[in-house]
C-alpha cells in the first residue's frame, strides 16, 4: 500500500473504529502471527485491526535509516492513507515508541494508546543506543557477517522465566531483515528517543494501556512505569509469569473496545 513516499505491507481486517498496530524492531507481522502472543486470529471483527510491517522490515522495503520519530510519521500518514482522521495506536516496544510519536506529533487524532514492552528510554537510552553503536562499529571492522552474528546471539527478546514456562516461544519463528536492512535498522535506533517528559503533558487525557514483565533489561520496567506516572490516563499491567502473559491479548481487546466506545 502506498503510504507517503514508501510501499508498506499492510494488512487490515475488520471493520469499525480503527486500531493502528506497529511490531517491535527486527520483527514483522509474520513473526508476530508465528510467535502468536498477542493472538490476533481472535481479535473482534467489529473493530478495524490495521496492521503493518514498518519500513525496512517484513514486506516493507528499507529506506534511510527509521528513527521512533520517523515511525510516528510512518503511522500518521497510514491513518491519512486509509482515510481515517482519528484512531487508537499502539505498538510493542520500537512500535510502541512510534505510536507514542504519532500521538506527540497529533495529538487529536488518537483517543487510545496501547504500549506493549516500552523500551529502554531518556537516561537509559543511553546506555542502549551506545550498545547499538557497538554492534554498528563492529559491522565495519569485522564483516556484516559477524555483525549479523551478534544479533542473532542475543536470543528472541524473552525474559528468562518466560522462556523456561514457554520454550516454543524461543524457537525461530521467521526470516529476520538481511544484515544490511538490520544495521541500518540498529543505526535509527541508535538515534531514537522520546521527547522531554514535559512533552508527554500534550497526552494527558488520553487513555493508555501500558504492559510491561519483568526480567527483561531491553525493556525495563523502569520504562514502564516512567511512562505510566507521565500518562494520567493510563494503566499498568506488568507480567511476572506465563498465565499472566497469556492473559495480555484479552487486556489488548477489553482496552481497545472501551476506547472505541468512547469515541
Amino acid at each position: 500500500m502506498r503510504v507517503g513516499d514508501l510501499d508498506l505491507n499492510v494488512r487490515p481486517a475488520g471493520s469499525g473504529a480503527p486500531f493502528l498496530w506497529g511490531h517491535g524492531m527486527l520483527s514483522s507481522m509474520e513473526a508476530e502471527d508465528a510467535l502468536d502472543l498477542l493472538q490476533w486470529r481472535h481479535f473482534p471483527a467489529s473493530l478495524r485491526l490495521v496492521r503493518y510491517d514498518a519500513r525496512g522490515h517484513g514486506g516493507s522495503p528499507a529506506g534511510a535509516p527509521p528513527t521512533w520519530r520517523d515511525l510516528g510519521q510512518d503511522m500518521l500518514a497510514l491513518a491519512d492513507a486509509l482515510g481515517e482522521e482519528r484512531f487508537i495506536a499502539g505498538g510493542w516496544s520500537m512500535g510502541g515508541a512510534g505510536a507514542l510519536h504519532a500521538a506527540l506529533q497529533q495529538p487529536a487524532r488518537i483517543h487510545g494508546l496501547v504500549l506493549l514492552l516500552p523500551p529502554t528510554l531518556w537516561e537509559a537510552r543511553v546506555a542502549q543506543a551506545a550498545l547499538y553503536r557497538r554492534a554498528i562499529a563492529l559491522a565495519h571492522t569485522a564483516g556484516m557477517a559477524r555483525f549479523a552474528s551478534l544479533v542473532a546471539s542475543q536470543g528472541a527478546g524473552l525474559p528468562p522465566w518466560l522462556r523456561a514456562a514457554a520454550p516454543h516461544l524461543a524457537a525461530p519463528r521467521a526470516p529476520a531483515p538481511d544484515p544490511a536492512a538490520m544495521l541500518a535498522l540498529y543505526q535509527g535506533a541508535a538515534w531514537s528517543d522520546l521527547p522531554p517528559r514535559a512533552a508527554l503533558a500534550a497526552l494527558s487525557a488520553t487513555p493508555a494501556l501500558i504492559i510491561g514483565w519483568s526480567g527483561d533489561a531491553t525493556h525495563p520496567l523502569a520504562s514502564a512505569q516512567e511512562l505510566h506516572r507521565l500518562l494520567p490516563a493510563s494503566s499498568l499491567f506488568i507480567a511476572h509469569d506465563y498465565q499472566d502473559v497469556l492473559s495480555i491479548p484479552m487486556r489488548v481487546r477489553d482496552f481497545v473496545e472501551a476506547s472505541a466506545a468512547r469515541r
